[in-house]
């Protein structure tokens, strides 16, 4: 039976990995309480190496985290550049038609 839950969570871990980095966050959400369920079957071995995986994986996260903001600010600046243009482009027809 150890044998069958050291695979389970070497599977569950390495679809963890996966989804990281196919940025699948509600699969990662469901392997990570999947996980869950396992470890207290786990040996304090296994759940040091599991720690230290998710050491490394919280700094990918973080990385993946601050592209997000930055894409989400340029995003927005695209935005409001895109309104600012709209609305002087309102300002000169506006102007036309009265003229």
């Amino acid at each position: 039976m150890e044998n069958q839950t050291e695979r389970d969570i070497l599977a569950i871990e390495k679809e963890i990995d996966e989804a990281i980095e196919n940025e699948d966050y509600e699969k990662l959400n469901t392997l990570l309480d999947e996980r869950e369920k396992l470890l207290p079957k786990l040996t304090e071995n296994e759940l040091r190496e599991i720690y230290e995986r998710d050491q490394l994986r919280m700094r990918v996260l973080g990385e993946k985290m601050k592209e997000f903001k930055n894409i989400a600010l340029k995003t927005e600046t695209g935005k409001k550049m895109v309104q600012s243009y709209i609305q002087t482009e309102d300002k000169g027809q506006e102007i036309d038609r009265r003229g």
